[in-house]
């Protein structure tokens, strides 16, 4: 069937007060480059499909991100890049780009998330793409797919997800919540940390450093094709892994204290290093060299919450704040496969979170990504680690909240296909079933070895393709 496009530019119902019309992007903004973060929710057709049509739930949609849109600026905006290489968020009525809007109708009916019903599958998005893309589609059998797509650089997935929310709200007919939308688009997270701020922060904190040239590319080991697996663990299996890593550290060290999350983790960095040493993979630029005694594991976690007054969540924020935090962890410990290695990978995966996570930590990384003697010239941040993490668990992706007015959707994703860096892991939990995926990549060479690892088998299974 033809797919249908139009784009949408914001609405003129609000009269709010006017952006500024460039916003420089923090050095936390600039962190990864201009990838995509994906969210696909698959909804049941409207309870009366004969008072209810397809276009007209496509004519809602489109009226309601175009007033969601003129109260998020940002995302109706573009990228700016001025001659000294600083890159800004652009926005107002001279730099409204708009969103484009995709419709299908399919004449197959629904038999899960597909790479076509994402509105772009770019790896690495021009700097001329709209901000967000959106595509909507109907299969046969009335399902209806929302897949939006939005660049990584303007927004975390918490930030899409505040925009998310306030579309489905307008969608619903609900009230505006003013004080759920930001009143201030800067990009300057320092202001919900007064006081920790430091003037100068020359000390990289681990996972960066900062280089004497540009960094004109990332590590070699992250060109290095992957396979991905994606894995489930029910609520059971998962309060099995935490109890079995916890009653092993209780005979170890009785005053250590592990989550769900933290064993959750232990287990996955253990499956993937074995994995890769079962393999012989080899140690590229920009991992741990075969010398040394330990990995590194690096996670990105929203930093929203560690404000000390708490007035950077709710809505606060737009943009990326997600300092992510690193664990250095005995290489023997992820590669022996038992519950007592795993528990000491899981107290060290808890130690780095408690410690790089305080409010005065996440105050010194700011300070690192806006001070001038690392930012200036631009683009000489980098990092490194082994392993990265993104756990989306506390995020319910298929919640009241996103319900676009005939119905919360029954499933959701972060998008099918694409590509990732090998030594990644994203989970991402049902709110509803308690169960939770972990997609996990390795080297093409370790996926078999993965596939086979006897501790993660033990606890969670393999999703079939």
């Amino acid at each position: 069937m033809t797919v249908e496009s139009c784009t949408i530019f914001p609405s003129k119902k609000y009269n709010r007060p006017a952006p500024p019309s460039k916003v420089a992007f923090h050095g936390l903004d600039l962190m990864g480059a201009p990838i995509q973060i994906r969210n696909h929710r698959f909804f049941h057709p409207p309870a009366d499909a004969t008072t209810t049509t397809f276009d007209q739930v496509v004519e809602k949609l489109k009226v309601s991100l175009a007033e969601a849109l003129e109260l998020y600026p940002p995302v109706a905006g573009t990228l700016e890049l001025d001659q000294d290489g600083q890159i800004y968020s652009a926005m107002g009525a001279e730099y409204n780009k708009g969103t484009l809007f995709l419709v299908e109708k399919k004449e197959m009916p629904y038999h899960g998330d597909t790479v076509d019903v994402g509105p772009r599958n770019d790896v690495i998005l021009p700097r001329e793409s709209s901000i967000l893309q959106v595509k909507v589609t109907q299969f046969s059998c009335g399902t209806i797919a929302v897949a939006s797509s939005l660049n990584h650089q303007i927004s975390d997935l918490r930030g899409f997800l505040d925009f998310l929310e306030l579309w489905a709200s307008i969608a619903r007919g609900e009230a505006v919540d003013y004080n759920s939308i930001p009143d201030d688009w800067s990009r300057t997270p320092g202001r919900f940390f007064q006081g920790l701020i430091k003037e100068s922060a020359p000390k990289a904190p681990a996972p960066f450093s900062v280089n004497s040239e540009l960094v004109t590319g990332p590590s070699a080991y992250l060109l290095v094709p992957s396979v991905a697996t994606r894995w489930k663990f029910t609520k059971s299996s998962l309060e099995r892994l935490k109890k079995d890593l916890s009653t092993s550290l209780l005979q170890q060290n009785p005053n250590d204290w592990i989550s769900t999350g933290d064993a959750l983790a232990a287990l996955v960095c253990g499956a993937i290093t074995r994995a890769r040493e079962n393999a012989s993979v080899p140690r590229l630029e920009g991992r741990s060299g075969a010398e040394e005694l330990h990995e590194q594991v690096a996670m990105a976690a929203d930093g929203r919450d560690r404000a000390p007054k708490g007035d950077m969540a709710g809505g606060h924020y737009f943009g990326n704040f997600n300092p992510l935090w690193n664990a250095t962890i005995s290489r023997s410990d992820l590669l022996n496969a038992t519950c007592a290695s795993a528990s000491r990978v899981a107290v060290a995966i808890r130690t780095a979170l408690t410690t790089e996570l305080s409010p005065e930590a996440v105050a010194y990384k700011i300070s690192f990504f806006q001070d001038p003697q690392n930012m200036v010239p631009p683009g000489r941040i980098s990092w490194t680690a082994d392993m990265i993490l993104t756990n989306w668990c506390r995020f319910d992706l298929k919640g009241p909240k996103l319900n676009l007015g005939w119905g919360k959707p029954f499933h959701a994703t972060s998008g099918s296909g694409g590509s990732f860096p090998p030594g990644y892991s994203l989970m991402t939990h049902d709110h509803e079933s308690q169960e939770t995926t972990v997609l996990m990549t390795v080297e093409n060479d370790g996926v078999e070895s993965l596939k086979a690892d006897v501790l993660l088998n033990k606890y969670a299974t393999l999703i079939p393709e």
